[in-house]
């Protein structure tokens, strides 16, 4: 799973609720189409740790708010299933718990823990497992090998 942040301009919505720092589920493909050019670190990148798209999509908020102190910004998070819908804005309290549950749903890494962008890896004969890398996974088999030794 992937989340993109980006700022946003939603047409069709009260103008307190336009200006947005977004964070789309899915990825760059599931942003909306308000989204403004880039201007601030991490705005327009993909994560693939909620927790680090919601801290980014903060700061990215504070410095918009600083560049234009009269504008009112919100953060918002959620999924368009590849439509356009705006989001509804969060407080940041509840966004730092949306993403650490979210992040806890998240597939690890059987031997470090870490998480498993895309497919991962896997071992012959070790279907339920899964790697974040092939060195994990090199790892862990050396590990077990090293065992039945």
């Amino acid at each position: 799973m992937k989340w993109f942040v980006s700022r946003q301009s939603y047409w069709g919505v009260d103008e307190d609720e336009a200006n947005v720092v977004e964070i789309a589920a899915g990825g760059c493909d599931y942003a909306n189409a308000d989204m403004l050019v880039e201007k601030y670190d991490g705005e327009g990148q993909e994560y693939h740790d909620p927790r680090e798209a919601v801290e980014k999509a903060i700061e990215i908020a504070k410095a918009w708010k600083k560049d234009q102190p009269k504008l009112k910004i919100g953060i918002a998070h959620g999924f368009t299933g590849g439509y356009t819908m705006p989001f509804e804005t969060s407080d940041i309290k509840d966004l730092r718990k949306w993403a650490k549950e979210a992040f806890e749903k998240l597939a690890k890494c059987d031997q470090c823990g870490g998480l498993i962008e895309g497919d991962g890896y896997v071992l012959h004969g070790e279907p339920d497992l899964k790697f974040c890398r092939e060195y994990c996974a090199e790892k862990y088999y050396d590990t077990e090998l090293a065992q039945k030794e």
